[in-house]
């Protein structure tokens, strides 16, 4: 996905739990793997967005 993925587009995607998807993907972030935007909408916490690096 161009413009990155939630961690809830990835658990739907990929058939994991949403906190399961969110693990993995920090990991692939936290080693360089993702890079983490957040995606502000209206009220409520922005949504961490995840895009493969590489």
């Amino acid at each position: 996905h161009p413009g990155g993925l939630s961690a809830s587009g990835c658990a739907g995607e990929g058939a994991l739990s949403r906190v399961s998807a969110r693990r993995y993907l920090e990991f692939f972030a936290a080693t360089g793997r993702a890079e983490v935007t957040l995606r502000y909408g209206g009220t409520g916490r922005p949504e961490r967005r995840y895009r493969w690096v590489g």
